[in-house]
């Protein structure tokens, strides 16, 4: 990932939920477990919604945010590169939870580290904003998952 701009990792963010939806609803099969399958098709309805949603955040920004030039590299063990295997074909109910955890839990990292490293005020609280929205929506989909589990 090359990240230029807020606006670039805005639009990034939400092509990786795009992708991750895109992975998942490729993966079931007429082969898959029923309840690897319920939560494959739920967490790919959730990453829609959260790339949705990252649009609109990314249509609302200002112009003084979302062309503020980074300042920072991100590294390059972020999500999605070459070295990430972004598939979920064959895999279990509890290792599909696991990997878009760790995707959450990265994305947290980016927004975390992004939100105390930016220049102006206004970049400051878009990064502060996307930090709320990965971690509700991470929360979320801790507990939705938990309930599947359940089943």
């Amino acid at each position: 990932m090359q990240t230029e701009t807020y606006d670039y990792l805005l639009q990034w963010t939400s092509e990786l939920h795009e992708i991750i939806a895109e992975r998942l609803e490729q993966a079931i099969t007429p082969d898959t477990d029923q309840r690897s399958r319920w939560l494959m098709e739920y967490i790919a309805k959730h990453e829609r919604e959260l790339a949705s949603t990252v649009r609109r955040y990314r249509e609302q920004a200002g112009k003084a945010e979302s062309r503020t030039w980074l300042y920072e590299h991100i590294g390059e063990d972020v999500p999605p590169n070459s070295r990430w295997e972004l598939g979920f074909e064959g895999k279990t109910f509890d290792q599909i939870s696991e990997q878009v955890f760790e995707l959450h839990d990265q994305l947290i990292e980016v927004y975390t580290s992004m939100s105390g490293r930016a220049p102006i005020p206004a970049a400051i609280e878009l990064m502060e904003n996307m930090l709320t929205l990965e971690e509700g929506a991470t929360r979320l989909l801790a507990e939705q998952s938990g309930r599947l589990n359940d089943l």
